[in-house]
């Protein structure tokens, strides 16, 4: 057991004591203990209610970025998803904010940078985020409120969780069809072959747990009174978990939470901690699944090995457990992925490799996708761990030395959104019995660390192994990617659909018929918000932040508290020098330079380095839109950061890997990375198919969006799928990507148009940066007979002939877009523009898309620096209704919004959330290097924005969306008779 009365100096005890008083009782919380953490800045105070035995954790941090948090244990009893759905209905009204959804209501009433609502395997919990005092008073209301007085009304447990409902909702004689938003978002989850093959793995493992998020083929099973029954055993004080964080005072959150809770009493916890299965034996489980229709049918198998290796609340023992997956599965040198991955036994690790604590278990897991025998895959493992036993120093002490380095480094890296971390890694033990000071107990932990590794050095891994996992029964697991999965699922849903309408008689149908139209008149009723607490305009100030940059030649320095760190940018301005034809390379060419090696050395020794020494060193490629004209700058770019007294290694690396990476002598490595982008497209799609949909879509419009979607979009996953299928012919793989990414090499490794920019703590470790970079740019060739290609802002859009275009995959929901064109960012309508498509979001898209058409999510958004305005759907089962609707925006916002100065007002709070929230050190000036946006035209485009008015937003609906004929992009599967040629655009992938 580590100790938790430890203190940075008797100041600091003396301090955290008279303040949080231990045995002191503070609005009928007792102060239990106290642990201050100096090397987090943070002091953290364990407290509990006299009245309910209800938990608090308060972490003290001089941090404006305040959060607040209530969690509840919620074991779910069956797959039904009732844990998830409450956590949806919950925030559709409570009895002092008796409004439909009070949640969403409340985004544009705050300035809160961060509010959400999560479901976890076995616990619910509800966090915001604010730099506003009052803000934080407001939501903390609603929050409580929402959660132990929710009104869950029949309707609100209709659209969130599920119902039965005419197709069309004013045709009696149209199909009755499922409808219900988690339905939905849970059929798209199940669209994602890694949320399913994780998700079934899970129920597979650990039944006990069900499925929290719900089971669409279960999810029909829930009744409204199960749920009642639910929250009644469950959001109760007694099982309640509130966090705080951040610099506000902790009295006055206990002070309100002791009057919420004076009206219950103490009740026995009965959620107990639930187990996994016994394994006692080999277990091997197989079953089918999505096919990925970008890799081949012999790499359709995903399948991993699994071992139980003792319980998280040894805080220890896991937290060893976690260093060796780190040495066992991460980075280039170890073990597994070069003899896993590097060897093709598979294409890239399952997503649930690693080491993962689960309630009362720990998981170790090696899995890969993409391999086509699971025996010779079984093989392998077990003899890596053998092997490892065997050998005298199995692992590289400079890996587990680098392991520290980067643990230390995490913990001077300073984030904007710590407290959200800090709640997200101790909620999920905290939950289950783990004592949270054990999570923050850095220093000691390592200590200790360092002192075993002294005295057993790789025994203390392979005594683990011995332990866990050699000679132990191991659990397997594996889906088969079938052709017929797909409508199987269809089908299911069919027959279970017909299932329950078989039953129903005439007048059955009629009370489903007349249930969904009062439904669509709650929706669309007209609700006094006046309960909801707000905020003001006169909140916002009308000056923003400004972060001052230095201007040093070729680079620009911020000056800033780092804590220790110095942050290093580089970019090369790309424009007009490259051919079109190499564009699509680009990406892969970036992503090359961190995973090939050189001629000399492998990459998996310099990524070694690359730890031990600095805090991590990045490549990429992007596109911006200049501020003023909206013309595309096409960057390369590099990033790396240290300790100030490292920054040299920075420049080491950019130097190793942009001058001396071999293409041709790593082919190979090549054709790994390749096969293991390939083989995640389909999930990213499924994940973001929205944000594809809209880069589609705004590729009709612009140059730089043309570019993004060449490099970021759909085009770039086609493009990967081509040099996957050139991977067997060694001419054409030769000829068609190791040339070309030669060819790139000359053109990107340049030292003309080169740029830097520099966060530091100190002019003088700035000026030694400013010396590295001199030097580093003496390395770089200046070769100006390559320095001329076509013109980047001549780039060709895609065209589709005004069609709407379908990008078939094989899901159960769809995701939409619908583009139009918009001004560049210091255009004056690009303010009223943002703010419309804002108002159109929260007073119209979330009500037609989401609560009427049961999309998991749905609206309008404005790209300031892109200039493009889209309308978007997000795991959607009506999809043209959709598009119908985004058609039709414009006429509603000038003929039947009747929108006020409120709703005006409201749309500029939620704007606002993003403008002004917290940035880290590190983020400070960032956005003028890597944009050209200086901190004059933020502060115009501030003031634009506060002074939108009504007759401007009205003025730019009428120029820009009415009678104006978007682009539209669907991607999911084909609806029958409706996204077919010659109507639409279909694209096979």
């Amino acid at each position: 057991m580590l100790r938790f009365q430890r203190f940075a100096s008797s100041y600091a005890q003396a301090q955290a004591v008279r303040k949080y008083p231990v045995g002191g009782i503070l609005h009928g919380y007792e102060v239990r203990r106290i642990l201050p953490v100096p090397e987090l800045r943070l002091t953290a105070v364990d407290l509990v209610h006299s009245q309910t035995g209800a938990e608090h954790l308060h972490i003290d941090r001089d941090d404006k970025n305040n959060v607040f948090s209530i969690a509840f244990k919620t074991n779910p009893p069956d797959a039904t998803g009732v844990p998830h759905i409450l956590e949806h209905t919950t925030l559709c009204g409570s009895v002092k904010y008796p409004v439909r959804d009070p949640f969403f209501k409340m985004l544009n009433k705050s300035l809160a940078n961060f509010m959400n609502a999560m479901t976890g395997p076995d616990y619910t919990f509800f966090p915001f985020s604010t730099t506003n005092p009052q803000d934080f008073i407001n939501l903390r209301g609603v929050y409580l409120d929402s959660t132990l007085n929710p009104l869950l009304k029949q309707e609100d447990f209709d659209q969130e969780g599920w119902r039965l409902e005419h197709n069309s909702i004013t045709d009696p004689e149209s199909e009755i069809v499922f409808k219900g938003v988690v339905y939905n978002e849970m059929k798209g989850q199940i669209s994602n072959a890694n949320y399913y093959f994780w998700s079934k793995f899970q129920q597979a493992i650990y039944p006990s747990l069900n499925n929290s998020g719900g089971d669409p083929m279960k999810i029909t099973n829930l009744k409204y009174n199960d749920l009642l029954d639910f929250h009644h055993r469950n959001y109760h004080p007694s099982n309640a978990k509130t966090f705080t964080y951040g610099n506000l005072p902790l009295v006055d959150t206990l002070k309100y939470l002791n009057q919420q809770f004076s009206g219950y009493g103490k009740r026995a916890r009965k959620n107990k901690l639930l187990l996994p299965i016994e394994l006692n034996k080999d277990i091997n489980i197989k079953l089918p699944g999505q096919v990925d229709t970008m890799l081949p049918p012999e790499k359709q198998i995903k399948s991993s090995m699994t071992w139980i290796c003792g319980a998280p609340q040894n805080t220890y023992e896991t937290f060893l457990l976690k260093v060796l997956g780190n040495l066992l599965m991460d980075g280039h040198s170890s073990v597994m992925y070069q003899k896993l991955i590097e060897s093709g036994i598979g294409l890239e690790f399952s997503v649930n490799s690693g080491v993962e604590p689960t309630t009362a278990v720990n998981f170790l897991t090696v899995g890969v996708q993409g391999v086509n025998d699971t025996q010779l895959l079984k093989n392998t493992v077990d003899r890596i761990f053998q092997e490892l036993l065997e050998a005298d120093c199995p692992f590289d002490r400079k890996r587990i030395d680098a392991i520290i380095q980067q643990l230390e480094l995490s913990k001077k890296d300073q984030k904007a959104d710590f407290g959200l971390q800090l709640l997200y890694s101790v909620l999920p033990g905290w939950t289950n019995g783990i004592d949270p000071f054990e999570n923050l107990l850095f220093d000691e932990i390592l200590q200790r660390f360092r002192n075993d590794l002294k005295t057993k050095g790789d025994t203390l891994f392979q005594d683990l192994i011995r332990k866990y996992v050699t000679n132990k029964p191991c659990f397997t697991f594996s889906i088969q990617g079938s052709e017929d999965f797909s409508k199987s699922l269809e089908d299911e849903e069919q027959a279970r659909l017909k299932k329950k309408t078989d039953t129903l008689d005439d007048q059955d149908k009629k009370n489903i018929f007349k249930r969904g139209i009062l439904l669509q008149e709650k929706q669309n009723e007209k609700e006094d918000l006046s309960c909801l607490p707000t905020l003001q305009i006169k909140d916002i100030p009308r000056t923003g932040d400004k972060y001052p940059i230095e201007k040093k030649n070729i680079s620009l320095r911020r000056i800033t508290d780092t804590n220790g760190i110095t942050y290093i940018r580089g970019k090369r301005i790309l424009n007009d020098i490259i051919p079109y034809e190499l564009f699509p390379y680009l990406p892969l060419f970036a992503e090359s330079l961190t995973n090939l090696g050189t001629t000399k050395e492998l990459f998996s020794e310099i990524e070694d380095q690359i730890k031990l020494h600095t805090g991590g060193i990045s490549t990429h490629v992007e596109v911006t839109s200049d501020p003023s004209t909206s013309e595309p700058h096409l960057n390369f770019g590099f990033d790396g950061w240290s300790l100030n007294s490292k920054s040299d290694h920075i420049f080491k690396f950019w130097s190793k890997i942009l001058l001396e990476t071999d293409f041709r002598k790593n082919s190979d490595k090549l054709k790994v990375l390749i096969r293991l982008l390939a083989s995640s497209n389909t999930s990213s799609v499924a994940d973001s198919g929205h944000a594809f949909a809209r880069g589609y879509s705004a590729a009709h419009y612009r140059s730089s969006s043309a570019i993004s979607e060449t490099l970021n979009g759909i085009e770039q996953l086609q493009f990967i799928n081509k040099l996957h299928n050139l991977l067997e012919n060694e001419e054409d793989f030769q000829r068609e990507v190791v040339d070309k990414l030669i060819e790139l090499q000359k053109y990107l490794v340049n030292a003309k148009d080169m740029k830097f920019f520099v966060t530091s703590d100190s002019d003088a470790q700035a000026q030694i940066v400013e010396s590295q970079i001199s030097k580093f740019m003496k390395t770089l060739p200046d070769d100006k007979c390559l320095l001329s290609g076509p013109k980047t802002s001549a780039y060709p859009l895609i065209k589709s002939e005004g069609k709407p275009t379908l990008i078939k995959f094989p899901f159960q929901v769809h995701y939409t877009s619908q583009a139009l064109s918009g001004v560049a960012y210091t255009h004056k309508d690009g303010a009223a523009l943002q703010v419309m498509s804002n108002m159109l979001t929260f007073k119209h898209l979330h009500r037609e898309v989401r609560e009427k058409g049961g999309a998991y999510g749905g609206g309008a958004s404005y790209s300031a620096l892109a200039g493009i305005f889209s309308f978007y759907s997000y795991r959607d089962p009506q999809p043209l209704n959709s598009l119908e609707t985004f058609k039709n925006s414009g006429q509603y916002v000038l003929d039947d919004a009747k929108w006020g100065t409120t709703d005006l007002d409201e749309a500029k709070l939620t704007i606002f959330q993003q403008v002004d929230a917290p940035t880290s050190p590190k983020g400070e000036g960032v956005t003028y290097f890597m944009s050209g946006v200086t901190d004059d035209m933020k502060q115009a485009r501030r003031e634009q924005l506060l002074d939108v008015s009504l007759l401007d937003v009205h003025r730019v609906t009428e120029k820009y969306l009415l009678n104006k004929e978007g682009v539209s992009t669907v991607i999911g599967p084909g609806i029958e008779g409706k996204t077919v040629l010659p109507k639409w655009e279909v694209k096979e992938l």
